[in-house]
């Protein structure tokens, strides 16, 4: 019993330390960069093909602690997304990719589960840059790249990011999802009816590595 009692105070000491350091390393304000890969595709409800296709996406953010445990993170990021099909005809293979270009503006609300881990989840605004149709094949002269500009397209897109990431020191980690609400499709009006061919939406998968100042 009285090892017990021990071990008890021992194990309550060091938590009691652990949280008075957590708390101690807190700062008002914290910027940094990031970089890492997409992975991406359009919600098509009625296209059942593989759809997803890589990019990357890099930028910069700052962490706003507003308390020990809860911090509100903007980000100002370009990330490359899209959706590509895959195909194969007789002995030609390949793939077509639509890549959409955006300027992502994510606000998120962070929750700090320890110096080393947390959690992200809020809402992103997006401007389109740019489009492109990008062919690919095992035949190299049927290979192209078409640039569409943004006049297909609605240039504004919005949605939620949600996700989580693992620090250490200066350098961290993480994974996120990005769900689009907006269609990708710029809306056309057809006898004062909003019409889209597809309903398209972004959904793209994220890995990511940080850099803190």
């Amino acid at each position: 019993m009285k090892n017990l009692k021990i071990s008890i105070i021992v194990m309550l000491s060091v938590l009691l330390n652990q949280t008075n350091v957590f708390a101690q390393k807190v700062s008002p304000l914290t910027l940094g960069v990031k970089a890492g890969f997409n992975y991406s595709s359009l919600n098509i409800t009625f296209i059942d093909v593989d759809k997803f296709k890589t990019g990357y996406h890099f930028g910069a953010f700052a962490r706003i602690n507003t308390g020990q445990f809860f911090a509100v993170q903007p980000e100002l990021i370009f990330s490359k997304k899209g959706a590509q099909v895959n195909y194969s005809i007789d002995f030609i293979k390949g793939n077509v990719a639509l890549d959409l270009q955006y300027l992502d503006l994510p606000i998120l609300g962070v929750a700090k589960l320890s110096n080393t881990f947390s959690l992200q989840a809020g809402p992103y605004a997006s401007v389109l840059l740019d489009s492109k149709i990008i062919h690919n094949s095992n035949i190299p002269f049927l290979n192209l790249s078409y640039d569409l500009g943004t006049n297909l397209f609605s240039k504004m897109d919005y949605g939620f990011v949600a996700g989580g990431e693992m620090k250490i020191g200066n350098i961290g980690t993480g994974v996120r999802y990005n769900y689009g609400l907006g269609k990708v499709e710029k809306v056309k009006q057809i006898l004062n009816t909003d019409f889209t061919l597809t309903n398209a939406r972004n959904t793209v998968w994220q890995v990511y590595l940080t850099y803190t100042f």
